[in-house]
């Protein structure tokens, strides 16, 4: 092909985000980039080349750049990078030097790289995937420095009512699948998204932004609706940055529900977050999207002024003709080709979160039967309490999955009449390893910390109960009742969920209120076990301060068989007879 503007490609991607500075970094998606690319620019004649970091094999010191800037190794240095001046890197020699004649094709590029190339005259296209992805195919999207790239990027432009068609078909889907309220009907629910921790859309002024640090506008959304769920990012691990807003604010709850099939949901009324992909899906299920930072990445005053915006592009813009656009002499334009495989993103990527056919949707949780205890250690009904952070074991009821867990139980209108407090009991196991450092579950009820219970030393596995309670205020009467479990120990605690209860009460006292026979078999039977193992359990603590910590536990234990339903008294008192033979 004669009268091509450019004789190479050059493929980057922020390599600024590299084991250099602390953080795991992601060639795939440049190496992508370079093979999807490589081929129809090698029918073209052109040179290609990947430019990257010295730590994954590449040439750039990305040490010394660090150095060069003044910027320290880590995270917190890289979101500097991000909107960093880096002609000092030019002038040390520690980034190439580019002329008009090369075409940068970069993934996710920080505004600091956009200048890199806009200032030396050469042209570059930002690319990655576009942030909707409920359409039956992955997209691109893509801006450019360069008003002729731009122009054969809108030949492949989606048509944004195909967005919308889209959107239409994922309601259907979810109609038939799932359940059209989040955990109870007429329950007014808000959206909060989070985010991988380290996310380029999360830089804002050069800093890496924190939920906590939009605690006053997330509040005031909170206040406006019964309950903000919180709906962590599926990829994202650690939840400390999530929890530490979480802590701030009393009517939270937590899902691991298909984000669609939350969008679809009739009840809920906005979605919140910093900056997450999902604001920009919201629109498209008419829901109302509050972002509540502005990042770097998309602020026209970090930008360069030549940078179009984004748009959303099919993947023909890998084509033969689409490339052949894009580097031809303004004279020498090809026509645009007549087909690109449509599922060409999606063979290359294979999974996009979201999408996933095992998640059916939202299921409806059955209004507990107050005063009973439900167990959950077989299949039923109560499972569907269970809305994050558990996992489901064949006979042994459901565990933990991480750090965190949380129960949501819708309540009947009417149900708390008269009640001045409300008791849920919670059984179960906590179980880890022998080495694991002090292992305990902590426990809240509707954002009050409410109780906790370690691990007697040594221990490998232990009988759990939690009382937990709280105070009814709120007029009108909650509509759910919202559990919280953290595990702590090293990240290597389990806790086995396998019965609960909840109970309303007109005082504090009443929480014991059982019927009176079984209230009388279960004290006459924790008295005998008082009067048997007081004196050796006393004799015990003096004399060896461990034993003094399990004879704590163990007196706490006894105490709280005093409080317990009938059913739930052989099981205490057998846990209490191994541990006293031990």
């Amino acid at each position: 092909m004669s009268g091509m503007r450019f004789d190479e490609i050059v493929f980057v991607d922020n390599f600024f985000r590299s084991p250099d500075n602390a953080l795991p970094s992601y060639p795939a998606n440049r190496q992508f980039l370079f093979k999807a690319f490589g081929l129809p620019a090698g029918r073209l004649g052109l040179r290609c080349r990947e430019v990257h970091a010295r730590s994954e094999g590449g040439t750039l010191d990305v040490g010394a750049m660090m150095d060069a800037l003044a910027l320290p190794r880590s995270a917190a240095g890289w979101a500097r990078t991000c909107v960093a001046d880096l002609a000092p890197l030019l002038d040390a020699g520690l980034l190439p030097r580019l002329t008009p004649n090369q075409l940068v094709i970069g993934w996710g590029m920080p505004p600091s790289l956009m200048h890199w190339v806009d200032r030396q005259g050469a042209s570059f296209i930002d690319i990655e995937i576009s942030p909707v992805r409920f359409a039956s195919h992955l997209a691109f999207c893509a801006r450019t420095n360069d008003r002729q790239i731009e122009a054969v990027l809108a030949g492949w432009r989606i048509d944004e009512e195909a967005f919308w068609n889209e959107a239409t078909a994922t309601h259907g889907y979810f109609s038939r699948r799932s359940a059209s309220q989040l955990f109870h009907r007429g329950l007014r629910v808000g959206l909060f998204c989070g985010q991988s921790a380290i996310d380029l859309a999360l830089v804002r002024d050069g800093r890496i932004a924190r939920p906590i640090e939009v605690l006053d506008p997330v509040r005031e959304l909170a206040r406006s609706v019964d309950l903000l769920v919180i709906k962590p990012h599926p990829y994202e691990p650690d939840l400390r940055h999530l929890a530490e807003l979480a802590a701030q604010i009393p009517n939270t709850a937590w899902t691991d529900a298909n984000i669609y099939a939350l969008l679809c949901a009739d009840n809920v009324e906005f979605v919140c977050g910093l900056s997450s992909g999902a604001l920009h899906e919201a629109t498209y299920f008419m829901k109302p999207a509050v972002h509540l930072i502005a990042s770097d990445r998309n602020s026209r005053g970090h930008l360069p002024a030549s940078c179009s915006d984004w748009m959303p592009v099919g993947p023909g813009i890998m084509s033969l003709e689409a490339l052949a656009g894009i580097v031809a002499s303004a004279s020498d334009m090809p026509p645009r080709a007549s087909r690109f495989p449509d599922d060409a993103l999606d063979r290359a990527f294979a999974l996009r979160w979201g999408r996933d056919a095992q998640n059916p949707g939202l299921v409806t949780p059955p209004v507990p039967t107050l005063g009973a205890v439900h167990d959950l250690r077989a299949a039923g009904p109560a499972r569907n309490w269970l809305s994050f952070g558990w996992r489901t074991i064949d006979g042994a009821g459901v565990l933990t999955a991480g750090e965190r867990a949380c129960v949501v139980i819708p309540l009947e209108a009417g149900s708390l009449a008269g009640a001045s407090f409300l008791h849920a009991h919670v059984e179960g196991l906590l179980s880890a390893p022998a080495a694991a450092r002090r292992p305990l579950v902590r426990a809240w009820i509707d954002g009050h910390r409410a109780d906790v219970q370690a691990m007697p030393s040594g221990g490998v596995r232990a009988k759990v109960r939690l009382d937990l309670s709280i105070r009814l205020n709120a007029d009108p009467a909650p509509r759910v009742l919202v559990l919280e479990f953290e595990m702590a120990g090293d990240g290597r605690a389990n806790f086995e969920l396998q019965r609960l209860g909840v109970r309303p009460t007109a005082s504090p006292a009443a929480s014991a209120a059982m019927p009176s026979a079984a209230s009388a078999i279960a004290v006459m039977v924790a008295l005998i076990f008082l009067g048997v193992f007081s004196s050796a359990l006393l004799r015990a603590s003096s004399a060896d301060p461990e034993a003094e910590v399990t004879g704590a536990a163990q007196w706490t234990q006894i105490k709280s068989t005093l409080t317990t339903p009938v059913e739930w008294v052989r099981d205490d008192l057998h846990l209490l007879l191994r541990q006293h033979r031990g």
